[in-house]
């Protein structure tokens, strides 16, 4: 069963995708993103090794989960949906 945090990360990696794909926004919104993607993997891989490393315990994970509609960077003017 997935937990809740791999879930959250799963869903912000979709949707950062999503808002790559775009064409409309500019090259520093593209990197913002890009970083924040890279961030949100690495943050799902690690929850992943973790969860996998301590099977039948919980599993603890020091980051905070925002959701990506409060995130101030991807709800910046030209990043909505």
């Amino acid at each position: 069963m997935m937990t809740l945090d791999a879930y959250v990360r799963q869903e912000n990696i979709s949707l950062y995708k999503k808002l790559l794909a775009d064409r409309n926004i500019s090259d520093g919104q593209r990197e913002v993103i890009g970083k924040l993607l890279a961030e949100e993997e690495a943050r799902l891989l690690d929850l992943l090794n973790n969860s996998s490393a301590n099977a039948g315990s919980e599993v603890h994970c020091g980051r905070d989960i925002v959701p990506i509609a409060q995130n101030p960077l991807v709800s910046a003017p030209g990043l909505s949906q």
